[in-house]
């Protein structure tokens, strides 16, 4: 239950894994209206039926009130290139699940929504048998990962593109404090010491 306007009122989540290629325009345009709501700093980001910011994911996580979104995650497959922080590291291919996207509609927070959200990625990470997850996110968001068992990697040097609405030719090259990453199919200790991380293209 929660409540709206002094009103309290069922909220009865249901989740579904959507691959890209399966959603309609239809679609799209419900899961845009509610990530403008989640991302009010970004308002001409999700415009009409425009549901990425970033890299378009392969799959998403999303949780629906009857027939309304309320709650969404995006995962891509990729490899990210690694050097190690030791004497003529070389670098190396990594494969992980970016995530991005993460958000419940304003009117559903606080009510363990995001939490089920992130174990639901967690399983779809799992699923699409990735070692590792990996994402980067604000400073506000770190104790929400956390909880969830992301690990905040040490600062980190990053190399990665704008994001696509925003200029798809600039090169972001920087350190980086709040890089998170989740060990899925293999312990975290098996996730190299860091030096740089290439990220190949824009993030989620």
């Amino acid at each position: 239950m929660f409540e709206l306007a002094g009103v309290t009122l069922p909220c009865m989540t249901t989740w579904e894994i959507r691959r890209e290629g399966e959603l309609g325009r239809t679609e799209h345009a419900e899961l845009a209206t509610m990530l403008r709501a989640a991302y009010p700093d970004f308002p001409a980001a999700f415009s009409g039926e425009l549901t990425w910011y970033g890299s378009r994911p392969e799959a998403r996580v999303i949780g629906k009130d009857g027939d309304r979104v309320i709650a969404h995650a995006g995962v891509l497959r990729r490899f990210v290139r690694i050097t190690e922080d030791t004497e003529g590291g070389a670098p190396m291919e990594v494969l992980v699940g970016n995530v991005g996207l993460v958000a419940v509609h304003p009117d559903f927070q606080g009510r363990g929504i995001g939490r089920e959200l992130g174990t639901r990625v967690t399983a779809l990470l799992d699923e699409l048998a990735v070692p590792f997850g990996l994402l980067m996110c604000g400073e506000p968001s770190l104790g929400y990962y956390e909880a969830l068992g992301w690990s905040r990697l040490p600062e980190v040097h990053v190399r990665y593109l704008d994001f696509e609405q925003r200029d798809p030719y600039r090169v972001i090259d920087e350190q980086c404090a709040t890089t998170m990453v989740l060990p899925v199919r293999v312990p975290l200790r098996a996730w190299p010491m860091v030096d740089r991380l290439d990220w190949a293209g824009s993030q989620v």
